[in-house]
């Protein structure tokens, strides 16, 4: 199965590639590609024109793997502490358990058949 699942990313990645060359390709303007400018980043030295096209797609996506990993750490770390504190919690009960299971029954108690202690009455 992880084999049908590399081999299917690994298509979807040389679709990519192919799908950003040809946009880059037909995004020309007096043959130079088309530059777009983001906040920010048109002040840094050598972006003053903005990024290419497919600079800028590469750009995003990087962007947005980034911040998916990000927020995915924070749900498994959060995950994994609610899974320590349950098996704490399991741990507590079961020891709790296996004492009341181990105490001793008391002696005190007596048990009576009533039909007995009618007939002696």
């Amino acid at each position: 199965m992880k084999l049908v699942k590399y081999i299917l990313f690994i298509a979807i990645l040389i679709v990519s590639i192919i799908f950003i060359i040809k946009l880059n390709e037909l995004n020309m303007i007096d043959n130079q590609p088309v530059q777009i400018k983001f906040p920010y980043i048109y002040s840094i030295e050598g972006y003053e024109d903005g990024v290419k096209v497919w600079e800028a797609i590469i750009l995003t996506l990087s962007i947005g793997v980034i911040l998916g990993f990000v927020i995915a750490l924070f749900q498994i770390i959060a995950q994994k502490t609610e899974l320590i504190s349950l098996k704490s919690k399991v741990r507590r009960l079961k020891n709790e358990l296996d004492n009341l299971r181990n105490q001793s029954l008391d002696e005190d108690i007596s048990l009576e058949d009533s039909i007995e202690s009618e007939e002696i009455l």
